[in-house]
């Protein structure tokens, strides 16, 4: 049987980018927003994974935060909690240090929710506007793998 992260690899591969893809294992469900794909990477503006079941309590979407933070480390900017909102049951990480290019800082914004679900972006700030947009967040198809993989660890 094949892994979540060999299938969605597997999806990236049948698309036809622009594409909305997804994967699934019987219960965790993995989907990208896939912008762009080639032989070696690949662009995407939105990551969802989904791991359904109990409802989380604040105590443990801060242990599902931490072990994100320590494990997903191969990205451009290492991951920090950045907040924790116990009552609306929500978890925000962000890049420690965002990636400056003139005006433009770029940075990772990942939230997970108290209903099991993750979503990952990447975010473009321009100081001159003082304006937020999401931007593609440009992978090789190892780096998906490993993520896919590592998202599935930490959500156990």
């Amino acid at each position: 049987m094949s892994s979540l992260s060999q299938k969605i690899v597997d999806a990236v591969d049948a698309a036809n980018p622009p594409e909305f893809v997804s994967a699934d294992d019987g219960t965790l469900r993995l989907s990208l927003n896939l912008i762009a794909a080639g032989p070696v990477g690949l662009a995407f503006d939105r990551l969802e994974f989904e791991a359904p079941g109990p409802e989380r309590t604040a105590d443990n979407l801060r242990a599902w935060a931490d072990k994100l933070a320590s494990q997903v480390t191969y990205l451009m900017e290492p991951l920090v909690v950045l907040e924790l909102d116990a009552v609306g049951g929500v978890v925000e990480l962000r890049s420690q240090s965002p990636t400056p290019r003139g005006q433009l800082k770029s940075y990772y914004e990942v939230r997970l929710t108290k209903s099991g679900v993750m979503t990952m972006t990447r975010i473009v700030y321009d100081g001159a506007t003082r304006t937020r947009s999401v931007t593609p967040c440009q992978v090789t198809r190892e780096v998906l793998e490993r993520l896919a993989d590592d998202i599935v660890a930490c959500a156990a």
